[in-house]
């Protein structure tokens, strides 16, 4: 094994997931897919359900007050958290969620798209890319006809080709860049910033699911137009998501949904929409989930993003080395020269993806097997059907990647000899 690094103060967080104290074995190594709780995120729920559930917005009663006030302060939260102003988030389902409702109401608003002047037509020519999760995928793709979708490829450090950008610029118009901001694969951060310059009049929406754990998010920085993440990824509630947008596209935009809570005024061959947020907010919105979420970031500033990115990134290398130290293992990650978020794939030569998985899940090691909703990616970059994912968090540590490496010699020794023997027999 490789020598164990000490790590920041981090140390202990592990003590604030109630899961793992139910396992206390468990080595959670999937945290792309979805992220443990910590126990002030599960009291924050309980409470909100023992305490003060009611609907929100329009009850005058007290439970009701109590609700719409801890619904208002969570969005204020998030949108503190991502240096927004309040009434740019709205709250969805989640990811996929909100970048479906996206796509449909773009494409009932495009007077938005007038603004290009070579805007002759109704068809959409949109920019997205090789690494690209399904869900910031199949909108596009239904949404654009097949010549009106154009895919950035990537380097040998599954960094989005930038040269590749400048061409399709040159080329095409541009109505929508829809881009990842870190890859639920190679942990590949996008230089965000850097398109937008290539892209300034295009409008922006950025998949922020998997960075937003990860990184700190200024969306005025940035400069996006849209931007989305699920409450999952970021230690909070599933069946939550944020989209962010600029207030001035959010007012033009047609609503996402239509129903109660979203109007002004209704008449039978008309109707008048509410002010943003709320335009954008049909029916029951996810109260519990949206105040599970506001304790969630409120236990990620509490750890600080710079303890975060230093646990993470430390944690990070004594992965790469260790599999770097394995015969037969192919490394789907950046070098460590190149800035990347904690997830990291790999195949074992010879081993079905899902056969890595098996046996490590009979060690207790969690892990992901398959595309990853990837499937281009897969397909067309890495060559492969699928790969084993383990992507970190805050409460890994190195004996978490110790136990992983252990488990991967023992599959790939016992491979061996299983080989071995078919051979002499």
């Amino acid at each position: 094994m490789l020598k164990n690094k000490k790590m920041t103060n981090l140390q202990n967080i592990k003590k604030e997931f109630p899961i793992f104290s139910n396992y206390p074995k468990l080595v959670y190594l999937d945290n792309a897919a979805t992220t443990q709780k910590p126990k002030q995120v599960l009291d924050a729920l309980n409470d909100f359900y023992t305490k003060s559930n009611a609907n929100v917005h329009r009850g005058i009663h007290k439970l009701s007050e109590l609700a719409t006030e801890k619904y208002e302060e969570a969005r204020k939260n998030v949108a503190e958290f991502i240096s927004a102003s309040p009434e740019e988030i709205i709250f969805t389902g989640g990811t996929t969620d909100g970048l479906n409702a996206l796509a449909n109401s773009l494409n009932r608003s495009q007077e938005i798209f007038g603004k290009h002047p070579s805007h002759a037509n109704k068809n959409l020519q949109i920019l997205s890319s090789d690494i690209e999760h399904h869900s910031n995928l199949l909108p596009w793709t239904r949404l654009a006809n097949k010549s009106n979708i154009f895919f950035a490829g990537v380097d040998k450090n599954y960094q989005i080709d930038l040269n590749e950008l400048e061409e399709i610029k040159r080329k095409h118009r541009i109505d929508i860049v829809a881009i990842t901001m870190m890859s639920n694969v190679t942990g590949t951060i996008t230089p965000i910033e850097k398109i937008r310059e290539l892209f300034p009049d295009s409008i922006l929406i950025v998949d922020a699911a998997q960075a937003i754990a990860h990184m700190p998010i200024d969306v005025k920085k940035l400069d996006v137009d849209f931007l989305v993440f699920s409450g999952h990824k970021i230690y909070g509630p599933t069946g939550i998501g944020v989209l962010f947008g600029k207030r001035e596209l959010l007012e033009e935009l047609e609503p996402i949904k239509v129903g109660g809570g979203m109007i002004s005024e209704v008449y039978k061959d008309k109707s008048v929409w509410a002010d943003v947020p709320e335009k954008h907010e049909a029916g029951t919105p996810p109260i519990a989930q949206a105040i599970g979420l506001s304790e969630a970031l409120h236990f990620m500033k509490k750890a600080g993003f710079k303890n975060i990115q230093k646990h993470e990134d430390e944690l990070r290398a004594y992965a790469v080395k260790a599999f770097n130290q394995i015969p037969e293992i192919e490394l789907y990650h950046p070098d460590l020269s190149t800035q990347a978020g904690a997830v990291i794939s790999f195949n074992i030569k010879r081993i079905h993806g899902h056969d890595t998985a098996q046996v490590l899940a009979d060690q207790d090691i969690a892990v992901r097997a398959g595309h990853h909703c990837a499937q281009i990616f897969h397909r067309e970059v890495l060559e492969v059907a699928g790969s084993v994912r383990a992507s970190l968090a805050i409460y890994n540590k190195p004996a978490d990647i110790d136990k992983l490496i252990k488990g991967i010699k023992m599959l790939y020794i016992s491979s061996i000899i299983r080989t071995n023997i078919r051979y002499k027999y």
